[in-house]
């Protein structure tokens, strides 16, 4: 167990997702995607915290880009970079095979992740903790001055988007929130038109309980190694179902969902790792937890956007809602078929 311990610690010292030249620094690329995401950092930090807290306005890359955030920060940066450059002159759907092809990528990251992401937290946490100590207005006067920023600098930016946009739900939708939505005052007004105060104490109760599930199950998950297991389970998955008429990633019905099943059934191999399994079952009761005991509100807040939407929209959200049903039936009766016994 040591030894597995002390090789997984060294994965993550030497894994480097980051494209560098001969002398170790970061490709042109790369270092300039690096910097531009620090820049928007920087201009954030000073909107946000100039009056609430100006230590972190002065210190927000150190907070966020040094010290025990560094190596995390620019590798998943990098990552950002090389998944842009794979993907943004694409014009057709992701295939099983690509994601396939992601595996590497996607372990590498989760376990530096696992290496790095608490302590990063902790930096950050203990930051905005020290903002908050200094502070008694520091939230509410962060708030103003993200709706200040966001007026007049981004408002018009999204409001180009929307407008450009072809899909008429999207438009729809983003209006409506823009329509409605100027303030967190008017945020506010929303979520108490919606829930009690005994909902939102109860909500509130459910958030810790699920964020303390949540870091227990990380934890577990990146003890167990269960990056470098999901991604061995998962690379041949994919690469099998890669086939045939299974051409979208989207979608797993059908052809995709016939691949799967052929590949998994009686496959000593290639096994479900019980550490996702373990995942995987806490997701379906969280879920069923919450379905259950917010079904009403939920009911109610459904019925109140369908009355501020058009025929379409409403066609539209329905269509969407039975196909992601159908997807997830797909999915559930072939993880069911193939889940491991676990102790």
């Amino acid at each position: 167990m040591k030894l597995l311990v002390l090789l997984a610690l060294t994965a993550v010292v030497l894994a480097d997702l980051c494209p560098r030249n001969k002398k170790g620094g970061l490709h042109k690329g790369p270092r300039k995607f690096v910097d531009g995401a620090k820049s928007a950092v920087r201009v954030a930090g000073t909107a946000l915290f100039t009056v609430s807290c100006s230590a972190l306005s002065n210190n927000i890359e150190s907070v966020v880009f040094g010290g025990n955030c560094a190596h995390l920060t620019e590798q998943a940066m990098c990552y950002g970079y090389t998944m842009k450059k794979k993907y943004e002159k694409q014009t057709g759907p992701v295939s099983y095979g690509q994601l396939a092809g992601d595996m590497d990528g996607v372990r590498d990251m989760g376990n530096l992740a696992c290496g790095h992401a608490r302590a990063c937290y902790d930096q950050i946490a203990a930051a905005v903790k020290s903002c908050m100590d200094g502070n008694s207005n520091f939230v509410e006067q962060t708030l103003e001055a993200a709706e200040l920023m966001y007026s007049l600098t981004y408002k018009s930016e999204v409001q180009k988007i929307v407008d450009s946009s072809s899909e008429p739900l999207f438009k729809e939708l983003a209006n409506l929130v823009m329509d409605n939505f100027n303030s967190a005052a008017d945020i506010e007004a929303a979520l108490n038109s919606f829930f009690s105060k005994e909902n939102q104490s109860e909500i509130v109760t459910d958030a810790e309980f699920a964020r303390k599930q949540f870091i227990t199950i990380a934890q577990g998950f990146c003890d167990d190694g269960c990056f470098d297991k999901s991604a061995a389970f998962f690379e041949p998955l994919f690469t099998a179902m890669d086939a045939g008429q299974c051409t979208v990633a989207s979608e797993f019905c059908g052809p995709c969902k016939e691949n799967a099943a052929n590949f998994l059934d009686g496959n000593q191999n290639v096994v479900m790792p019980c550490c996702l399994k373990k995942v995987a079952e806490t997701g379906f009761r969280a879920y069923n937890r919450v379905e259950e005991k917010y079904r009403s509100i939920i009911d109610r807040f459904d019925a109140d956007l369908s009355e501020q939407l058009s025929d379409e929209a409403n066609y539209r959200i329905k269509g969407i809602v039975n196909e992601l049903k159908e997807q997830s039936a797909c999915i559930k009766e072939v993880y069911d078929a193939n889940k491991p016994e676990c102790a």
